[in-house]
């Protein structure tokens, strides 16, 4: 049922994409823009290594529509130590995908305060996602224990998502609150994300300010060619209808472990960036709540994000 549903409506976007789309990839002449975001439990209040544990996007945009990202995504138990997880606890999954996104801000009347994007991933869930290789060569370098019980993680099964984002600016240059929605469809996630942030700085005007890997688009609006010295300050809440989500109900095509998720999760946040010449860098701490029905605790998690433009 959740493979036909998808699917039918999936088949638009994939009828009309057969129109030719703008290329991600630099072209003579044409700015375009670099970032790489990395999140980790570890940067989180708590430093437990657990459930959402390590997610790494990098975003390659020409111009100011089209990017092509590249993503990874590892997710584990809360006893890393046990080579036989027990059943009431997250699995251990792995996703890697490839995604096709296209974003723009439309100028209503001169108010250029709505942003759409969209994207479109392939990939993979499971072994082939290399998740296992990552978080064990990372452990082994800084030397700290391997996770113990890869062996009983999501099989490997094909990955296509497609994630529609809206974002509304309202304020001005020093202070602002960005709205938005995100709408997730696919075998990785399906579900509905509404949030709000609220900034605080200078020059805000230049950016649309921060997301996470999972629940946003890569998309960073237009490439902005100002100069000078930006920062802000926000705080951000958000709040997702969960249809489905391969972290707590594993496999979409295959059976194999998962939890009984929660159906609404949370997610708070707060952190700073700083903009200066065509350079960006983001720093956030995130609590989130309940995603799962057996979970032992609330999951804390940061992160960072770096972008130039060139």
């Amino acid at each position: 049922m959740r493979l036909s549903a998808s699917l039918a409506l999936l088949v638009p976007f994939l009828h009309g994409a057969a129109f030719e789309l703008p290329s991600p990839f630099p072209k003579e002449g044409t700015p375009f823009r670099l970032s790489l975001e990395e999140e980790n439990d570890k940067f989180g209040m708590d430093n437990l290594d657990r459930y959402y544990t390590q997610g790494m996007r990098f975003t390659l945009q020409s111009g100011d529509h089209a990017y092509l990202t590249v993503t990874q995504e590892i997710n584990t138990p809360s006893d890393t130590t046990n080579p036989s997880p027990p059943v009431t606890d997250l699995p251990y999954s792995g996703a890697l995908h490839l995604a096709y996104g296209y974003g723009h801000v439309f100028d209503r009347s001169g108010r250029k305060d709505v942003l759409m994007s969209a994207e479109l991933k392939v990939g993979v869930i499971g072994p082939s996602s290399g998740a296992e290789t990552i978080q064990n060569k990372f452990h082994a370098l800084i030397g700290t224990p391997e996770a113990a019980g890869w062996g009983q993680q999501i099989p490997d099964e094909f990955l296509i998502n497609f994630d529609v984002e809206l974002r509304r600016r309202f304020g001005d240059d020093r202070l602002d609150v960005i709205a938005r929605s995100t709408a997730q469809l696919g075998s990785m996630r399906s579900g509905f994300i509404v949030g709000a942030q609220a900034r605080w700085g200078r020059g805000l005007d230049g950016s649309w300010g921060h997301g996470t890997i999972r629940g946003n688009n890569a998309y960073l609006g237009p490439i902005d060619g100002r100069r000078g010295f930006r920062w802000d300050l926000f705080a951000d809440v958000q709040a997702e209808v969960v249809v489905s989500n391969y972290a707590t109900d594993g496999g979409f095509f295959l059976n194999s472990p998962s939890v009984v998720r929660r159906p609404v999760v949370g997610q708070f946040s707060i952190g700073a960036e700083m903009r200066h010449e065509s350079f960006s860098f983001a720093l956030f701490n995130a609590v989130r709540t309940y995603e799962f029905k057996t979970q032992a605790e609330a999951h804390y998690f940061g992160g960072f994000k770096a972008a130039a433009s060139f």
